[in-house]
C-alpha cells in the first residue's frame, strides 16, 4: 500500500472493523480492493492469515500473563475481554 488513499482506506477498515458486511463502508472498501491492486493483495494475505488463525487451538491464557499485558499495553483490567469463540 503505497498511496495516501490506501492509507486512509486502511486507517478506516481499522477503525471500523466488526460492523456489517453489507454497510455502505464495507462496499465501498470492496469497491476500492476491486480497483487497487496493492489493497487487493493485503487483503488476501489478511484473509489467509485470519483463515490460518481461526484453525488454531484455543488455549486460555494464563490470567497473570494476561495481566502484565494489560499493563504493557496500557489496558485496564477491568474492561470487557473480547472473544474469539
Amino acid at each position: 500500500m503505497s498511496g495516501k488513499r490506501c492509507k486512509d482506506v486502511l486507517q478506516r477498515i481499522c477503525a471500523e472493523v466488526g460492523k456489517r458486511e453489507g454497510s455502505p463502508f464495507c462496499k465501498q472498501v470492496a469497491k476500492h480492493i476491486e480497483s487497487c491492486a496493492d489493497c487487493r493483495a493485503q487483503a488476501e494475505s489478511l484473509r489467509g492469515t485470519l483463515e490460518l488463525y481461526w484453525c488454531l487451538e484455543r488455549e486460555e491464557v494464563p490470567a497473570d500473563v494476561s495481566a502484565k499485558l494489560r499493563e504493557a499495553l496500557g489496558l485496564s483490567g477491568d474492561q470487557d475481554r473480547s472473544s474469539r469463540s
